[in-house]
């Protein structure tokens, strides 16, 4: 897991990997609590292939993959064709938000 926070961390240094407007300040891609991850990017579509990416080299390198029935991605202020394409390239479902997580309440409000 070091390593794929390692890949994750690198994206930093990529001029063509945007954040997410609220995590750009701190420079954050990802959060690891336990047997979880939860990834951070602007929603474009070039972003997230570099997320996939990661992912991808990650999984290529450990045997280790994501369980795509337990896996979704959430958006905020992305219009539906981006959301379609993003969907389509990481083969996850569309959360819907708010969604609780560690019994905390998350939304892209605050």
């Amino acid at each position: 897991m070091e390593y794929l926070s390692r890949l994750l961390t690198d994206l930093k240094n990529n001029k063509h990997f945007h954040f997410h407007p609220k995590c750009k300040k701190l420079g954050i891609t990802h959060l690891s609590f336990t047997d979880d991850q939860l990834l951070f990017a602007r929603g474009d579509n070039q972003s997230v292939a570099m997320l996939k990416q990661c992912l991808d080299q990650f999984s290529t390198s450990s045997g280790l993959k994501a369980n795509l029935n337990k896996s979704s991605v959430y958006f905020g202020r992305v219009d539906k064709a981006e959301q379609e394409l993003i969907l389509q390239q990481l083969g996850y479902v569309k959360g819907e938000l708010p969604f609780r997580y560690l019994g905390v309440s998350l939304t892209t409000k605050r």
